[in-house]
């Protein structure tokens, strides 16, 4: 396919695609080769069971609020 052919967002994604495989080639993944504590794996795959089973998760506004984080300092 040619990129006359492509609509809006197939040319998106194949722009997001590249940009990232670029980056990808150019920094690699700092953490390869690196392993992953046992205690840090088995919290997220608990995450992820009470995700499956349903469990309410805390909206973000509820974390901002409870630590006193204001939006706008995420984004600077």
């Amino acid at each position: 396919m040619q990129i006359k052919d492509m609509t809006e967002q197939q040319l998106q994604e194949l722009i997001r695609y590249t940009v990232d495989e670029t980056l990808d080639q150019y920094f690699g993944d700092p953490d390869q080769e690196k392993e992953v504590k046992e205690a840090f794996k088995q919290n997220l795959l608990e995450i992820q069971r009470k995700r499956a089973a349903g469990r309410a998760t805390i909206p973000a506004e509820e974390v901002y609020q409870r630590y006193g984080i204001a939006k706008n300092e995420l984004c600077s």
